[in-house]
């Protein structure tokens, strides 16, 4: 702080002096000591200083009043937003366990058996009963062709699950003794038909 500095502040501190005992001498009736000259001159020279000082004062108070404020609402939106987030978490995991759980109870049990093209009353012949000829294709629109009881339509899409391997099939195909929870898997051969036997698992219907 230089020296103009201190002698201003004291003589702004004198004057304020000065005038509070003019103020008590006139409710009294005493005549007051009027100031120097030297206090008087600085004060009227620092008088326009000490109204911007006031100005500014005021203009920093109003900045500093809007800045809280605004850090106020900030606060109050990142609260909000946190609470939107959490919401929208828990909205998220709740529907995945649903769906999960729903996932869970499509599943139904049933018996697969497997068959193979073949021009015999065993096999069925070579041609499904959506007119798929089965030598030149197990599947259709890449799923394995899969002969199904009449209350699944034709071109549902399964899952069936076997022995921990899960086979996307369609129903393309009928059969005599498919009925009720069980199905028939086509297979290229015999002995891939063989292969696979009788076997328990669980299927369901995807679309």
């Amino acid at each position: 702080m230089n020296h103009y500095s201190q002698t201003s502040r004291r003589l702004i501190i004198q004057t304020f002096i000065a005038s509070i005992m003019l103020t008590t001498a006139l409710s009294t009736g005493i005549s007051p000591q009027l100031p120097s000259k030297e206090a008087a001159q600085l004060s009227e020279e620092l008088t326009p200083n000490a109204q911007i000082w006031r100005v500014n004062s005021e203009i920093k108070s109003k900045q500093v009043s809007e800045l809280t404020g605004a850090l106020i609402e900030r606060d109050k939106e990142i609260e909000r937003l946190k609470t939107q987030v959490n919401n929208e978490k828990a909205n998220k995991n709740r529907d995945i366990k649903k769906s999960e759980n729903s996932a869970e109870s499509d599943w139904q049990t049933g018996e697969f058996t497997a068959y193979y093209p073949a021009n015999n009353e065993m096999q069925g012949g070579t041609v499904t009963a959506k007119g798929d000829n089965l030598c030149d294709s197990l599947y259709y629109n890449g799923k394995q062709i899969v002969a199904a009881p009449p209350e699944i339509p034709f071109d549902t899409v399964l899952e069936i699950e076997v022995d921990g391997q899960v086979i996307k099939g369609v129903v393309r195909d009928r059969g005599g003794a498919i009925k009720g929870n069980k199905f028939d898997i086509a297979m290229p051969n015999k002995t891939n038909a063989y292969e696979f036997g009788r076997k328990n698992g669980r299927w369901r219907i995807v679309e």
